[in-house]
């Protein structure tokens, strides 16, 4: 991994805060999507995405105004004296909205480090990045759509033979819920990976019950269980039962999921690609994880443009790579302000061979999607 690539200067960064989009087939809503865009001195531009958090968008964009105030006084900047600025400026304080603020910044760095040697990121990540990353497909709506609107989105998602549907099962009981991941089962057969994503059960004797239940259905994982800030919990669901357990889209930072792998709480780790901190803890993070038998599955609850690109590449440079994220019914909306750094082809995306993260952002369209910009020159 080269950290030593040298950026330059910053001259300006813009953000774009898009409003929530309806899918055409009127499935699912995205939420609102955090973008940005850093020039510099010599014109040379990277794109990055900071993981959104419902009413604190604007605070998130505020602090990464603030944080390009400090970076862009560095007048050789690069991915080290970012990281090291970064921690400098974290000062203990960290957090999702923080963590946010810095994921978007050094993503678009590294776009600026890939266009700078005219290569893909993976390729500045790994010497031997693999040429397609395993994907699975989610299947939520924020929409609330009844038992029979969410089978036949099943059934549409596995018809496209993506490698893999994740699924959120709790129902009021215990009874229906596993009633519904039978349904679901006879759709897609026994043998395809299903991930069952809990979200966070605020009744755990009821969590423990259904996990019993649902156990004979052969889950390819089983996604927060409990908080994922509870490791004890974790570790107890984990060695309870026979069950991949995946737990880190809500938590930043390093000593997290440090403590996360040394108390053996989890069989996969998922971090954001746009909240962990940046692409340089998520590597450290796969790195140990590595060491210990863990994988890496990053959560990408964002868009398809800017953070899919970036969690794709990722996953093509690391040895202990999951099934990367994919949310269909954003890449929709994506495409209509971006040309992807991907296609998908079935059970696999294939990225670009274009330098940087690979795709092309639209700024007058994107701005015509946004209801909020703020821009900040040094």
């Amino acid at each position: 991994m080269e950290k030593e690539i040298n950026i330059g200067k910053l001259s300006s960064v813009k953000i774009w805060i898009t409003n929530a989009h309806k899918s055409k087939d009127n499935w699912s809503k995205t939420k609102k999507f955090i973008f940005i865009k850093i020039t510099t001195t010599d014109g040379v531009e990277g794109w990055g995405e900071a993981f959104s958090i419902h009413l604190r968008e604007k605070a998130i964009a505020t602090i990464i105004i603030e944080l390009f105030k400090e970076i862009s006084e560095i007048k050789n900047l690069s991915l080290n004296s970012f990281y090291n600025k970064i921690f400098f400026l974290r000062d203990g304080h960290g957090g999702l909205d923080f963590s946010s603020a810095t994921s978007a910044i050094e993503i678009a760095l590294w776009d600026i480090a890939g266009k700078l040697k005219n290569l893909p990121l993976n390729c500045l990540l790994t010497d031997n990045p693999k040429p397609d990353v395993s994907i699975y497909a989610t299947c939520w709506s924020d929409l609330k759509k009844d038992e029979e609107n969410y089978l036949h989105q099943v059934e549409k998602y596995f018809e496209k033979k993506y490698g893999g549907i994740k699924i959120y099962p709790l129902f009021e009981n215990t009874s229906n819920s596993v009633k519904f991941v039978e349904q679901v089962r006879k759709i897609v057969g026994m043998e395809y990976p299903l991930m069952l994503d809990l979200a966070i059960p605020k009744d755990l004797d009821q969590t423990k019950t259904f996990l019993k239940e649902v156990s004979f259905l052969k889950p390819y994982w089983i996604e927060e269980p409990v908080d994922g800030e509870n490791i004890s919990l974790l570790n107890e669901i984990k060695n309870s039962f026979d069950m991949r357990v995946v737990t880190g889209e809500k938590q930043s930072g390093l000593p997290h999921f440090q403590e996360i792998i040394k108390r053996d709480a989890a069989d996969i780790l998922n971090p954001d690609i746009s909240g962990i901190g940046g692409i340089i803890d998520m590597l450290y993070v796969s790195k140990e994880a590595l060491n210990n038998d863990i994988y890496i599955s990053p959560h990408c609850w964002n868009s398809m443009s800017v953070s899919a690109s970036a969690m794709l590449h990722v996953c093509s440079s690391i040895p202990n790579s999951e099934k990367a994220e994919i949310f269909p019914d954003y890449i929709e909306f994506s495409k209509e302000f971006c040309e992807l750094s991907f296609n998908i082809l079935e059970n696999k995306a294939i990225l670009n061979q274009s330098a940087g993260l690979g795709m092309v952002i639209h700024e007058d369209i994107l701005s015509n999607l946004s209801t909020y910009r703020m821009d900040e020159k040094n």
